[in-house]
């Protein structure tokens, strides 16, 4: 799935019109130290099985950026397990959380289409343009 809007195959008319909306970075696999404390607490709480059993779960990482400025705009951070069909995301912006709370949502096993379902939920819950 694309995530970048030089991805996209463009027009010459295309280069006119100033892109708005958001986009995010591809994802990259890190390990739970190298979160934020906030955002290490809240998956740990999240998924219940504390911050010693989190090596359970794959962590991947994405940053946000609004695609008229290219102003970074926070980071989205998924928790998904080998054998769960759900995940769970964060978005928080400079290392606290925005989202009051952590976002489960469906996980087909592909961490682009994680990463989208994490950015249309914290969209639609006003956190992200």
């Amino acid at each position: 799935m694309s995530n970048l809007p030089i991805d996209e195959l463009r027009q010459d008319d295309d280069f006119e019109r100033n892109p708005v909306g958001s986009y995010w970075t591809p994802p990259i696999p890190v390990s739970v130290h190298e979160l934020t404390p906030a955002v290490r607490a809240a998956l740990s709480m999240a998924i219940g099985s504390g911050f010693e059993n989190m090596g359970q779960f794959e962590l991947h990482l994405a940053h946000a950026f609004d695609m008229e400025t290219c102003a970074p705009m926070g980071t989205f951070v998924v928790a998904s397990g080998e054998a769960s069909d759900r995940a769970c995301g964060v978005y928080s912006v400079a290392g606290d959380m925005s989202a009051k709370e952590p976002m489960w949502f469906a996980f087909e096993q592909d961490i682009d289409l994680a990463l989208k379902a994490l950015y249309d939920r914290v969209r639609e819950r006003g956190y992200l343009a």
